[in-house]
């Protein structure tokens, strides 16, 4: 199962020099009780925002145009691999509810797994922050939004694929 999770504005900021565009302590914890023991999936960018280092109790998927480049990193971590092709990916993921596979970002990646995802979870922050990357304009046509719960500072949104 392919499941897309992410935190955006209303106007659809999802970061800021390559960083969360803000600091919110309970919507962080929702990502790490949804992702803890699971697999992700980050691009590049995202893990080097990470400090080049795979987050705990995951297994982290790196997509790079060149896994070679990064080996030294793979070696170090024994919960992290660099690909380069998502086919493998998405077929051993993809509509299994045995297995889940967290898609945790950047821009490019939420893109390139949206047609193969099973679910989307989504914060929208409440208040405005400013930002220099957005969340493209998504065709949710394919989904139905199944919950919605709200908090002080942001609300989850839980889609399906329809």
């Amino acid at each position: 199962m392919i499941k897309l999770i992410w935190a955006q504005t209303k106007t659809g900021v999802i970061g800021k020099n390559n960083q969360l565009a803000w600091s919110i302590d309970q919507e962080l914890q929702h990502f790490r009780k949804a992702t803890w023991n699971k697999d992700i999936i980050m691009g590049r960018k995202t893990f080097a925002s990470l400090n080049f280092q795979p987050l705990k109790n995951r297994f982290n998927y790196i997509l790079t145009s060149d896994p070679e480049k990064y080996q030294v990193y793979q070696n170090r971590y024994d919960n992290l691999i660099f690909i380069n092709d998502v086919k493998p990916i998405i077929a051993k993921y993809a509509n299994n509810p045995d297995n889940e596979l967290f898609v945790i970002g950047g821009k490019i990646i939420y893109e390139i797994f949206l047609d193969s995802a099973d679910q989307i979870i989504r914060s929208i922050v409440k208040k405005d922050y400013q930002g220099d990357i957005y969340i493209s304009e998504l065709d949710l046509n394919k989904f139905q939004k199944i919950s919605e719960e709200d908090f002080d500072e942001f609300y989850i949104e839980r889609w399906v694929r329809k």
